[in-house]
Parts: structure tokens; C-alpha cells; sequence
């Protein structure tokens, strides 16, 4: 059988693309943080990694200024 090979070779030499906000998988939490485990729905894991794609960032960062909208508005309610 014959080896299909899925990279150009012009895109061989190409920089993937950055994503400085992104912290390595399986990374300790930063100081003064606290892990969080949760079970979400999957279509709603999925809308959330594609948002944080499209806007370079994380899903931690998304979740983290959710909650802290959500909770200002709990405040004032």
C-alpha cells in the first residue's frame, strides 16, 4: 500500500500559528487558582472551544469572564 502524505511540502517549513494566551495541556493552574472540574453538555464544549479559536484565546478565559459576568449580575438582582 502506498504512504499518503497529508503535509505540502511548501507548508512544511511554515510556523504554525501563535497562540501566546494558550498555557500547554495538563499544565499546573497559575498561583492563586484553583482547578475546576465540570460536566458540560458536549454541544456546549464544542461552541466553546470554537469561540475561544476564533477569538485566540481559551476556554478557561471564556468561563472565567462568564462567571464573573454572571455573577455581578446575581449582585445587582
Amino acid at each position: 500500500m502506498k504512504q499518503m502524505d497529508f503535509v505540502d511540502t511548501d507548508d512544511q517549513d511554515a510556523k504554525p500559528p501563535s497562540r501566546a494566551r494558550r498555557k500547554p495541556r495538563g499544565s499546573m493552574p497559575r498561583q492563586d487558582y484553583r482547578r475546576l472540574t465540570a460536566d458540560i453538555p458536549a454541544d456546549l464544549h464544542k461552541r466553546l472551544k470554537l469561540q475561544a479559536l476564533q477569538e485566540e484565546c481559551t476556554v478557561t478565559d471564556i468561563i472565567i469572564e462568564a462567571s464573573r459576568a454572571w455573577l455581578a449580575n446575581r449582585r445587582r438582582g
